[in-house]
């Protein structure tokens, strides 16, 4: 967003115009030569005076009769208006080489839009039931919808994208401002989409190329997982450096409780696994971002919130000056009157 700070109009070689004034007076000074050069004069014979004198011409009565007063009159003043004309064309010649200019000073704002990616763990290990909403067992994978639903219902114009990983990682929803649209898809994430086992390195080092993709400065990247038990072809300190490399903050968000006191005892033949807080509290620190433990539902609630604050610009405005030249304006102008001109010069000439 730009807004307007100051607007003027401005000469760019304003040295034109200091050029117009010697100008102004050799070209008087050479129009009043020629109007004494022209004018009727008698000079004396030679040995009788040295003075050059000035008198009425003998025909002045029978012009005066043939053209009468008025048209001499008119005459006069046509006389004056054309020359009018011409100091009017050389002014603006030299306002039109002065370069006008209407210059506006903007203030651009920094972009305050961002391309947020949420990577989003769908292995087996998310229906894991750690988490009391209400006096009642939720799993992690229901926890993590509810909130991260919620949060996108909540940003503004923000692109985001939604990517999923188990055994691989894919694109669920890919960068859009369509919120509706990655609410719904986000809505239909089950556990075991994309596997059974935690591919974080795949999933970490897809969501830094759907980063890239974008021209967007403002990129984040919020990693919502447990961090157990991980496969994969591409190591998690592997991706995490591709991250770092690419100037993206990982935000890491721990779904699930830290120790083992937290399993649910009713659980028959899955292992319990607590999240892995030092692998996420890592790649957080090495990529310049920041760890969070979603505890409970107003914790993750407060984690996104702290990361929609954080991320925010904090870059200075850049001011902008836009120019608009006015130069052909006036020479227009003396373009228009210089044909007048030409055009009553050819209107007086007689017919042959």
């Amino acid at each position: 967003m730009n807004t307007l700070v100051h607007q003027a109009w401005q000469f760019q070689f304003v040295q034109w115009l200091w050029l117009m004034v010697p100008v102004f007076l050799l070209v008087a000074l050479l129009f009043l030569r020629y109007v004494a050069s022209v004018s009727l004069q008698w000079q004396l014979p030679a040995g009788l005076s040295s003075v050059s004198q000035s008198f009425r011409h003998p025909r002045f009565e029978l012009i005066t009769a043939l053209y009468g007063k008025s048209h001499l009159r008119q005459a006069g003043l046509i006389k004056w208006f054309r020359m009018i004309v011409a100091w009017m064309m050389i002014c603006l010649l030299f306002i039109a080489l002065a370069q006008p200019e209407w210059v506006r000073k903007e203030l651009q704002e920094p972009s305050k839009f961002r391309d947020i990616v949420f990577v989003v763990d769908t292995s087996v290990s998310m229906i894991q039931r750690d988490y009391l909403v209400k006096g009642q067992r939720v799993d992690r994978m229901t926890l993590l919808k509810g909130v991260l639903t919620r949060f996108i219902d909540e940003l503004k114009q923000d692109n985001v994208s939604i990517i999923v990983y188990a055994d691989e990682a894919y694109t669920l929803v890919p960068l859009t401002q369509d919120h509706e649209l990655a609410k719904t898809m986000l809505s239909r994430v089950q556990i075991g989409l994309a596997g059974r086992t935690s591919a974080l390195g795949e999933a970490l080092a897809q969501a830094v190329h759907e980063a890239e993709q974008s021209r967007n400065k403002e990129r984040v990247l919020v990693l919502l997982t447990d961090a157990t038990r991980l496969t994969g072809k591409i190591k998690s300190d592997v991706a995490m450096e591709l991250a770092r490399q690419a100037g993206l903050h990982v935000y890491t968000v721990a779904i699930g409780a830290r120790t083992y006191e937290a399993s649910e005892k009713k659980q028959s033949g899955l292992i319990y696994d607590p999240a892995d807080i030092d692998r996420l509290k890592t790649i957080a620190r090495h990529t310049g971002g920041k760890f969070y433990w979603a505890g409970n539902t107003d914790s993750l609630s407060n984690a996104i919130k702290d990361i929609e604050k954080a991320e925010r610009s904090k870059e200075a405005p850049v001011v902008l000056y836009i120019r608009q030249s006015l130069y052909q304006w006036p020479l227009l102008l003396a373009i228009i009157m210089l044909t007048m001109l030409q055009l009553s010069n050819l209107s007086r000439r007689p017919v042959a």
